[in-house]
């Protein structure tokens, strides 16, 4: 009977005479209904407010229809009048614990919070609000509702993901792809699934399949590409988000260009974006600095620094200019230079680099580093000083403080500092190391022996312990035990150039010439442009005075590759003195000497040939550059006995 009545009244409400009202059924579970209905009736028409003026009547005639509380849910919600629609929601719920429509009103309206649409309520948190409304989805997972709406499940999914629970977000993220093929953000959800799973090919894949279906992902694989150093990759990508752009952004076209210079043959494409944008913008900081690296990488230094000092010229103080200008620099080895343009900077670094603070520290470890071939042992510990002070947590600027200090020959002030690093983060292979050459050279060679040895010992995969270790014993003309540490370096991790110098390094210094020039001309055989091997056998040969003529050649083909390197232009000049050509050996051995002015070796050298031409007052100047220098490799007592008999000559 109550059914018949019910279908009564839907009849009655749904067929009403033309500019009738519809009469009231008496009954009130009927005339509630009746109310529900009207409800529904005039939100369609866009009557918001006679729609939940009926909505209460219904909720007053029976109060205990989770339907009725769920319907006003769902138009409190639709007038964003959120806690309302939640009190409504959670009323319905309490009725009817499985209502799919209060469900998934409550789900939206957390869903809205957690993911940033307006603020958060007090006593809520955004990780809160998306548990709840995860909570509320999983309640209708299996409902028609959500079956036929692609959107409710990957809101469900995109939710998972954003609170770590990637494995329950992945299938929901799948299923929503496969069934709407056409979408792209399900993939780009996907993307970052996989991406937190570990499972890297499958989320190439997944972003690959979004930016097909939506350029906008372009820009966003660029970026996958990019952090998985792929610039190839990186760059096809990225060139292919500045192509379906309406107006190309300045940064998908700055990245495009830091891809490019990652690629072989990158330059004239990286070059010939950045033109344009300066076309647009001529003192576009970025872009100028890109532009001197380009030119850099191409080796017009001269290109490479206008772009620098354009920077510079419009901004004095700009951090990003000064980096620029000083890679240049010390690609000519001018020290001098970095010294004058980084002065007024390292002034107060503090000021001129805020908010670029790590820029700032990196200009300043350049300038430290230019001052220690200056033999500027206090300026160049005051510059690594300043940049620790800007990056306190940088443990690589705490390594060049102590080698600051090694390089001044103050071992005991660079073991305690090296220790104090040590005492505050032990993990540091690499302090161990420089205070054990510290330990070494300050005389306390058992003392570094015993750290070396037990870190190698307890941390095999090291290749800081290991090298380090060999390099102790080359010093030390232990060549067996350096060999063996270097061969066991090679097995570990794999053969390369800087093991096969070190092994050349230790033979030499054990006497083991012939081990030590095949080692060297393994190299040169691979690539018989390798400056570093060339000038190191040149080197060798000149230093004992055998096969100098060889050794001349070699030397010149390593200056001919690095033409301002001034270890090379040594090699040249002590080759060319051994062969008896002082007046030759002069010119390349003045300029190694005037750029590495701290070099204990080259300025002994130098002091050689000028004393050989007959300038005793400038050979004794050189020689006491070189006691006062490094001291690495040389004979103080020679060296001194050397300017004795100078000053006597020249009285």
């Amino acid at each position: 009977m109550l059914l018949i009545r019910a279908v009564l009244v839907v009849l009655a409400v749904s067929t009403p005479a033309l500019g009738q009202t519809p009469a009231a059924p008496d009954d009130a579970k009927a005339q509630a209904f009746y109310e529900f209905m009207m409800a529904r009736r005039l939100g369609a028409s866009g009557d918001a407010a006679g729609s939940m003026a009926a909505l209460q009547r219904a909720q007053k005639l029976d109060p205990d229809s989770a339907e009725i509380a769920a319907e006003m849910a769902g138009a409190h919600a639709r007038q964003d009048q959120a806690q309302s629609a939640i009190l409504q929601a959670d009323r319905a719920l309490k009725l009817d614990a499985e209502n799919v429509e209060a469900h998934q009103v409550l789900a939206q309206i957390y869903a809205a919070w957690a993911e940033g649409s307006g603020p958060v309520p007090g006593g809520e948190t955004q990780a809160g609000v998306r548990l709840k409304a995860i909570d509320h989805l999983v309640a209708i997972q299996k409902s028609p509702v959500m079956a036929v709406d692609p959107n409710l499940q990957m809101t469900l999914g995109r939710l998972q993901l954003r609170a770590g629970r990637t494995a329950d977000a992945v299938p929901i993220l799948e299923r929503v792809a496969a069934q709407a093929p056409w979408a792209a953000e399900p993939l780009a959800l996907l993307h970052e699934a996989y991406v937190s799973s570990g499972k890297i090919e499958e989320a190439e894949k997944a972003l690959v399949g979004a930016a097909q279906i939506n350029p906008r992902y372009w820009a966003q694989l660029g970026q996958f590409y990019e952090r998985g150093n792929q610039w190839a990759e990186a760059a096809e990508a990225y060139d292919q988000a500045v192509k379906n752009m309406r107006q190309p952004s300045r940064d998908v076209q700055l990245r495009l260009v830091t891809a490019l210079l990652n690629v072989e043959d990158g330059g004239p494409r990286a070059r010939a974006v950045l033109a344009d944008l300066l076309k647009a913008n001529p003192n576009d900081v970025r872009a100028l600095y890109l532009m001197s690296s380009v030119e850099r990488a191409d080796g017009d230094l001269r290109a490479a620094e206008t772009a620098a000092r354009k920077i510079v010229t419009a901004d004095p103080a700009n951090v990003t200019g000064l980096y620029a200008l000083v890679q240049i620099l010390f690609e000519r080895y001018d020290f001098k230079q970095v010294v004058d343009v980084v002065a007024p900077f390292a002034k107060d670094p503090a000021a001129r680099s805020k908010g670029r603070e790590v820029e700032g520290a990196a200009v300043l470890v350049q300038l430290g580093i230019a001052q220690q071939q200056l033999a500027q042992w206090d300026a160049s510990i005051a510059a690594f000083t300043s940049a620790k002070a800007l990056t306190p947590r940088d443990l690589e600027i705490d390594a060049y403080l102590v080698q600051a200090h090694l390089a001044a020959r103050r071992f005991d002030r660079a073991e305690a500092l090296a220790r104090e690093n040590l005492a505050r983060t032990p993990d540091q292979p690499r302090m161990i190391r420089l205070r054990a050459q510290a330990l070494a050279k300050g005389g306390k060679l058992a003392e570094a022996l015993r750290l070396m040895e037990a870190g190698a010992a307890s941390n095999p995969a090291s290749r800081e312990f290991i090298v380090g270790l060999a390099d102790l014993y080359a010093d030390q003309k232990r060549t067996d035990d350096a060999v063996r540490m270097l061969e066991q370096a090679r097995k570990t991790f794999g053969d390369d150039e800087v093991l096969t110098m070190r092994m050349a390094t230790a033979y030499e210094a054990g006497g083991k010439l012939a081990e030590a020039e095949r080692e060297l001309r393994r190299l040169m055989n691979d690539d018989p442009l390798n400056a570093s091997a060339l000038n190191s056998l040149s080197y060798m040969l000149a230093d004992r005075g055998t096969r100098l003529g060889e050794a001349v050649d070699l030397a010149q083909r390593a200056v001919k590759i690095e033409p301002g390197n001034p270890s090379y232009l040594d090699t040249l000049g002590w080759a060319l003195f051994k062969q008896g050509k002082a007046d030759e050996a002069d010119v390349p051995l003045a300029k190694a000497a005037g750029v590495l002015t701290a070099n204990s070796v080259i300025q002994d050298h130098h002091g050689d040939v000028l004393a050989r031409r007959g300038r005793g007052v400038d050979a004794i100047a050189a020689w006491e550059r070189a006691l006062a220098g490094d001291g690495e490799q040389i004979d103080r007592a020679a060296i001194e006995k050397k300017i004795k008999a100078a000053r006597a000559r020249v009285k």
